[in-house]
């Protein structure tokens, strides 16, 4: 199926060849516990898919800058932070708004950032739901590998889209994944 703009829930990536790189060069960093260089790659991918219509995936890579900047001791955690949540919140995406918001408080408290928890607490801390309880297809993310084979971003339960029964889909590329047995 061909990517279609007027479709914010369109599976097809909206990432060129080049940009699908950079996505895989900020994993790697990311991995690599390099959380300074990932950041500005994910930030400026995410423009990349909101401008795109692709506001989910959007928010997910504005997610992952904002954890990345957290690490890394940099205030543009905020700015990506206020962005996640927006879109977030605005596509009922309530659990991994609650998620995202509790890692990332959390994140930028331990690392000292804890002004910048405090802007995020007043900002968005009545507007993000109680966390509901896990999916029960949470469970078989066990059995998926720990990283996307396509994007090479993280597999967290914050991060996928369930799509049917027993598939799930990357929330940074939109690579469809099924358990294994």
């Amino acid at each position: 199926m061909p990517y279609d703009p007027s479709d914010p829930t369109a599976r097809d990536s909206a990432l060129q060849p080049s940009e699908q790189r950079r996505l895989e060069e900020a994993n790697f960093y990311l991995e690599n516990n390099k959380p300074a260089q990932a950041a500005p790659i994910f930030a400026k991918l995410a423009e990349v898919l909101r401008s795109a219509n692709q506001p989910k995936r959007a928010a997910a890579l504005h997610s992952q800058a904002a954890l990345a900047f957290a690490r890394s001791r940099n205030e543009a955690a905020v700015t990506q932070a206020r962005a996640a949540l927006t879109l977030l919140l605005q596509y009922d995406r309530d659990q991994q708004a609650s998620m995202f918001y509790k890692d990332l408080t959390g994140e930028l408290t331990k690392r000292g950032m804890k002004s910048a928890a405090e802007t995020l607490t007043r900002e968005f801390g009545d507007k993000i739901p109680q966390p509901a309880p896990l999916d029960p297809r949470a469970a078989q993310l066990s059995r998926l590998p720990s990283n996307c084979p396509n994007c090479g971003a993280p597999l967290r339960q914050s991060e996928v889209t369930w799509t049917e029964m027993g598939t799930l889909e990357c929330g940074f590329c939109g690579t469809p994944i099924r358990p294994t047995a």
